[in-house]
């Protein structure tokens, strides 16, 4: 259940309406990963819930916020010394990764313009919050990487900031759906979802088995599809290409069972038959927070179950 690169740019889309030109009233840091920004625009009250957990990193609006601790972490003392009083003057993706910049501008302790930048990296157990200033350096973050964690990329305070390493994948707002079926079919020794996967840019599983069952219902080898299979892909990948473009994606969260979340996504999922249900949503803040908000539910009442049983045992 991954938020993947398309959903968030239809997420992102969205989230721009409501938290460009807000200001920063009040910033809490419920735990370790997770930080709350409390805006406030012309249009009224926000809670923008910030996520760096490896089970559930994510960013939207929120009712649902956790409590707060009764005293801040220093982390959250630090954010809300530079941020408190900022404005959101935009929100940005770098393509389809799910790599997100929230750019501000408030003043520091002197009165002068500062311009900072919220990275906002939803990468499972490598996604991170990270603030980096003007000269592109970083001020601090939820999660700090030395030389001992990874060779390749550090975060830590005064570092410079660099991206995360590209995939080299194809990105369907630039590229025709056509030239990016060619790229698919070109993959040798792949079964046809595996190389959608490998190939399309901010695609999850969920999508490129969708994609695929819908293209080649058996799943075969990428390289050896049918002409009608290509046709179907081309047409698959099309629709996705349109649903970018015009932003109207459907928030859809999966349900098992009639109550249990499983999965959600941007667009309509053939792929479980009658084994889910699909309940669409006004936004994708409103999915994103329900469905975390009841998976959490489920989670504690099952932790709650064993240790009952436990006990009785």
């Amino acid at each position: 259940m991954p938020l993947d690169g398309i959903t968030l740019n239809l997420l992102k889309n969205e989230l721009s309406q409501y938290i460009v030109g807000s200001r920063i009233e009040k910033i809490h840091q419920p735990s370790k990963d997770e930080l709350v920004f409390h805006l406030r625009s012309r249009e009224g009250a926000y809670r923008l819930l910030v996520s760096a957990s490896a089970n559930s990193p994510r960013l939207h609006l929120t009712a649902n916020a956790p409590e707060n601790p009764a005293t801040p972490p220093m982390l959250c003392m630090l954010f809300r010394k530079h941020l408190t009083g900022a404005v959101i003057t935009d929100i940005r993706q770098l393509g389809l990764d799910r790599v997100v910049f929230i750019d501000l501008a408030g003043t520091n302790e002197i009165g002068d313009s500062v311009t900072f930048t919220l990275c906002v990296e939803i990468m499972a157990k490598h996604s991170n919050i990270i603030l980096v200033n003007s000269e592109g350096n970083i001020v601090d973050s939820v999660k700090r990487i030395d030389f001992t964690q990874s060779s390749v990329r550090q975060i830590l305070p005064s570092f410079r900031y660099e991206l995360p390493p590209r995939q080299n994948k194809m990105n369907l707002t630039e590229n025709d759906a056509e030239t990016v079926a060619s790229a698919i079919k070109s993959c040798v020794g792949k079964r046809l979802s595996g190389a959608i996967l490998e190939t399309v840019e901010g695609v999850s599983p969920l999508i490129s088995r969708e994609i695929a069952a819908y293209a080649s219902p058996d799943d075969g080898l990428a390289c050896e599809i049918t002409d009608i299979a290509f046709e179907r892909l081309t047409k698959r990948l099309s629709e996705i290409k349109s649903v970018l473009e015009s932003g109207d994606g459907t928030p859809t969260m999966l349900i098992r069972e009639g109550v249990k979340p499983y999965d959600f996504t941007f667009t309509d999922i053939e792929q479980y038959g009658f084994t889910v249900t699909a309940k669409e949503f006004d936004s994708f803040s409103q999915l994103l927070d329900d469905f975390y908000y009841e998976k959490d539910r489920f989670e504690s009442t099952r932790q709650r179950s064993l240790s009952l049983l436990k006990l009785l045992q």
